[in-house]
């Protein structure tokens, strides 16, 4: 009996003590990085997904899109991964082909590029790359 009563005991009093936890994004604003200038089909495909993914983000958080052009995305990659902190509250809208720089050891690379977390593409792009067997890359 005192097992019953025990339980019975848990079951109504834990929901009353246990709150709801809200979303972490709840009143919270996203930026996208755009790597991309203002107007172009690329920065279009960036302002589109914030449009459309907060709805699918728990706490429906605010989304704004930051222009950051310039060498090819590279300037936007930098920021993301040197300048913006890693909070889960800045997205980068950069191009893949990006990897190819720091493969390269491109100076003006400032990023890893094994560090960044792909989310998606707003399309596929087939790419082909050709190494000559004599080069210093495998």
């Amino acid at each position: 009996m005192k097992r019953f009563l025990f339980v019975l005991a848990l079951v109504l009093v834990a929901p009353s003590c246990a709150s709801a936890q809200t979303p972490f994004y709840q009143d919270k604003t996203i930026r996208i990085i755009a790597g991309f200038g203002a107007g172009s089909t690329d920065d279009a495909w960036s302002r589109m997904i914030a449009r459309y993914l907060a709805k699918y983000i728990p706490g429906n958080p605010n989304m704004i899109v930051q222009n950051m052009p310039g060498a090819g995305a590279m300037i936007a990659a930098n920021y993301v991964y040197k300048v913006a902190k890693p909070d889960g509250l800045t997205l980068g809208g950069i191009r893949s082909g990006l990897y190819f720089d720091q493969l390269v050891g491109r100076k003006e690379v400032q990023f890893d590029w094994t560090k960044f977390t792909w989310l998606g593409s707003p399309t596929l792009v087939e790419q082909l790359v050709y190494i000559r067997a004599n080069s210093p890359y495998k």
